[in-house]
């Protein structure tokens, strides 16, 4: 089954048609207009981050506007919640304010950890791995079960950002990655280099962030349409 809800029935422009082929994540949505772009184009996911670190960082205000706005416009992208290493009182903040389909989890956290963060909340999740070589897939069958979606994304410096850096990995080492939980590609990726992406990996689902922006934080709509038609094409 598609990652997202069922498509409107009412005419263009509402309706809301993600790719049945390829999903993508559009990460680091901070505003109305972004998300309206991301429905537009077709997009499966869209990511509010909470990391403070992060140029994306979306306060709890901002983020209750936009899921706000996500409702008022009925079906349309998958709203996911990117937290790293986040207490129980901060999820309870976010859940309430972005309502969000699926929570992401982007930092240190243990099976043990997501399983009490998924009965907590009752929703689904995305496990960040973060891949340099071939030895950091190994994890991978300990979320069976447990995550909803893995997300293969570049291993960062330490004590750097956890994602949305723009830097890839070497993306042959998906080549032959067999295992039980759904998947998606992230790091690095772009409009000029998606279709390789994909042929490289076999991935089925693509998570993009600085890729699509013109500054950090700040979504470029026509790189957003662009990178939703060239998945599509794969």
């Amino acid at each position: 089954p598609h990652p997202v809800c069922t498509t409107m029935t009412s005419q263009p422009p509402q309706t809301y048609a993600p790719s049945e082929d390829i999903a993508v994540k559009i990460c680091g949505i901070a505003t109305s207009a972004d998300y309206d772009t991301c429905r537009n184009a077709g997009a499966a996911f869209i990511g509010m981050v909470f990391f403070p670190r992060s140029p994306r960082h979306l306060s709890i205000e901002a983020a209750a506007s936009l899921a706000d706005h996500a409702e008022k416009t009925g079906d349309g992208p998958a709203r996911v919640a990117l937290t790293v290493d986040m207490d129980d009182a901060g999820l309870d903040q976010i859940v309430a304010a972005a309502r969000p389909h699926f929570i992401q989890l982007h930092g240190s956290e243990t099976p043990d950890r997501a399983s009490a963060i998924k009965d907590r909340f009752g929703l689904p999740l995305i496990r960040a791995i973060r891949v340099a070589e071939a030895a950091d897939l190994d994890i991978c069958s300990d979320w069976d079960g447990i995550a909803d979606w893995l997300l293969f994304d570049a291993k960062g410096d330490p004590g750097g950002l956890p994602g949305g850096t723009g830097h890839a990995f070497d993306w042959s080492l998906l080549a032959d990655h067999a295992g039980l939980t759904p998947w998606m590609l992230a790091g690095g990726l772009s409009v000029d280099n998606v279709q390789r992406a994909l042929a490289v990996t076999g991935a089925r689902a693509l998570d993009v962030s600085s890729g699509v922006e013109k500054a950090p934080g700040k979504k470029d709509a026509t790189r957003i349409q662009a990178f939703v038609q060239q998945a599509q094409l794969g």
